[in-house]
């Protein structure tokens, strides 16, 4: 992997101050995570109460999704009650992670190839973390990738802002 490349040319202003760094150096660690039985009216409870723009969404064990702030916006606007939708309807898009290890430059390519603002962190097949755009940006004013963030199954964000 050319991390000059991936962090500066696909990226934009983003590249010089992430070369040479991991994700894991940048990420927040100890996602919240709910099950994918849990409602919305929930989820929402645990962003607020934590501070947070999304939670991840398991089934046992096994990451399935993320449910965004976004997401319930959504749902809400469509007239729909987030005290009955669960956090499992909204995760039928495919999952993209990146691995604690990998270099951030590689976490700022996919995000812009693929219009995301967050991603969550793996590492021996377990989620470690999220990684969002904000992360990325620290110090730095780019503009964050285009993003249909909260479309089911996507967007990623440990922070409101993010």
């Amino acid at each position: 992997m050319s991390t000059a490349r991936s962090a500066h040319d696909d990226t934009g202003s983003v590249g010089e101050q992430m070369i040479g760094r991991t994700i894991r150096d940048v990420m927040t660690g100890r996602p919240v995570r709910v099950d994918a039985g849990t409602t919305l009216t929930e989820a929402a409870r645990l962003m607020r109460d934590h501070g947070i723009g999304d939670v991840l969404v398991t089934d046992g064990e096994r990451l399935i999704g993320i449910v965004t702030s976004g997401d319930i916006v959504r749902v809400v606007a469509a007239e729909r009650d987030p005290g009955t939708v669960v956090a499992g309807e909204l995760t039928n898009r495919e999952l993209v992670t990146v691995h604690a290890d990998d270099d951030t430059g590689e976490a700022a390519r996919i995000m812009k190839e693929r219009s995301l603002r967050r991603l969550p962190v793996c590492e021996s097949d377990r989620v470690i973390g999220v990684i969002t755009w904000n992360d990325l940006t620290r110090g730095q004013r780019p503009q964050p990738p285009d993003s249909d963030e909260g479309a089911p199954g996507v967007g990623w964000s440990t922070r409101p802002d993010g």
